[in-house]
């Protein structure tokens, strides 16, 4: 069994959430009864599906973009890239499990997907990276058409 952090905090207490999984021939089971926060937890355990992993992971694979939004926009970062919602992708993907309106539930399976390479995490703003004094750098999406160009 893994133990494994969520990626951010949780909304009432800005704590990191603590929870467990392992996969199974099954799917992936998922506890989330650890950690200081484990009160804010939904009832569980789950498992998701080998089923809602494999939608999920086509759905991850066939969206137009390369970048997520962990989470919704608050009101001020709203139109701000990336405009990929990854929680959205994955509750979209998996219309028929009732996890899927839990944000901890949601939260867990997003931070399977970064530790297992499905998704990377990249922290900050995407855009021009400032390398040198006045030299940005833009990064491409990843798909061979372009390079890396630092003006």
């Amino acid at each position: 069994m893994k133990v494994l952090q969520t990626i951010g905090r949780h909304q009432r207490t800005s704590q990191e959430g603590i929870f467990q999984y392992y996969r199974t021939c099954e799917g992936v089971y998922i506890d989330g009864s650890v950690g200081q926060a484990s009160s804010l937890n939904p009832p569980g355990p789950i498992t998701v599906s080998n089923d809602e992993w494999n939608a999920v992971l086509l759905a991850i694979e066939n969206s137009p973009l390369q970048t997520f939004r962990l989470t919704q926009p608050t009101s001020g970062a709203a139109g701000e890239a990336p405009t990929q919602v990854l929680q959205q992708i994955v509750r979209d993907a998996v219309s028929g499990a009732q996890w899927r309106f839990s944000t901890s539930w949601l939260s867990y399976i997003c931070a399977i997907l970064e530790h297992e390479g499905s998704v990377d995490l990249h922290g900050g703003r995407v855009g021009p990276i400032p390398l040198a004094k006045g030299s940005p750098a833009s990064i491409t999406d990843g798909e061979g058409g372009g390079t890396d160009e630092v003006e």
